[in-house]
């Protein structure tokens, strides 16, 4: 058997209802899209209405009850209240200020200050007291006895104008030290003063005097090759 061939007019058929089938699909959901969304806008208006009414009634002040007005009881026994064989009781009505003038103490956080009370003086014992004067401790600095002339150095004339500067500091105990260990070993060691102005007072140490320089110079060769120390001839 041969197979059927379709026409082109059954063609042409078959297309425009595939065209038309798929057109009706899109205009379906197009459709069902804008129906949510406009669902979805009335949704969300209607719950910002309800929050706005929630807010409206929260802030609404409310007003608080009257206090009940106290009602004096009395008691039972004649229709008048009073009671056979007992005389009758006044009723006392007190406002808040009445009971706050009553009170011997201020309430808390009234703002209130009371006169401070007068404390029973201290009795003081018979015996007078005695202040003990403050001592005061002295620095005992104890001389340095000073050894044999070291050998080969030149003679000290006290009425010369050259010396030899070893050190120079700005602590007094650290140029005494200095001192006194120079004086052990045998060096004509002294200690002299300088202000600086800005930066202060200082002190230097140095051997001698000497009658020249040429001396002062021979005593700097000396204590540079014998205790390492460099130091330079200074006129007094």
């Amino acid at each position: 058997m041969k197979a059927a061939t379709k026409t082109r007019v059954q063609r042409r058929m078959e297309k425009r209802q595939a065209l038309l089938l798929l057109v009706l699909v899109l205009a379906v959901s197009l459709a069902s899209f804008t129906l949510g969304v406009i669902v979805g806008q009335r949704g969300a208006e209607r719950d910002l209405a309800v929050k706005q009414q929630q807010t409206e009634q929260v802030l609404q002040a409310k007003v608080p009850p009257r206090a009940a007005t106290p009602v004096a009881v009395r008691p039972v026994g004649s229709p008048s209240g009073e009671s056979a064989g007992e005389p009758p009781v006044e009723e006392t009505k007190l406002t808040f200020y009445d009971n706050l003038a009553k009170e011997s103490s201020a309430p808390l956080g009234s703002g209130i200050n009371l006169a401070p009370q007068e404390k029973p003086p201290i009795a003081l014992p018979d015996q007078p007291i005695v202040k003990k004067a403050a001592t005061q401790v002295a620095a005992v600095v104890e001389p340095v006895a000073t050894s044999q002339p070291v050998t080969g150095q030149p003679k000290v004339d006290p009425q010369g104008r050259f010396s030899v500067q070893v050190g120079s500091f700005a602590a007094a105990v650290d140029a005494g030290k200095m001192k006194q260990t120079l004086l052990a070993k045998g060096y004509p060691a002294f200690m002299v003063e300088a202000d600086l102005g800005k930066k202060g007072l200082w002190y230097r140490v140095r051997l001698g005097p000497y009658i020249d320089n040429l001396t002062a110079k021979s005593m700097q060769q000396l204590i540079e090759r014998q205790e390492k120390i460099k130091g330079f001839v200074s006129r007094q």
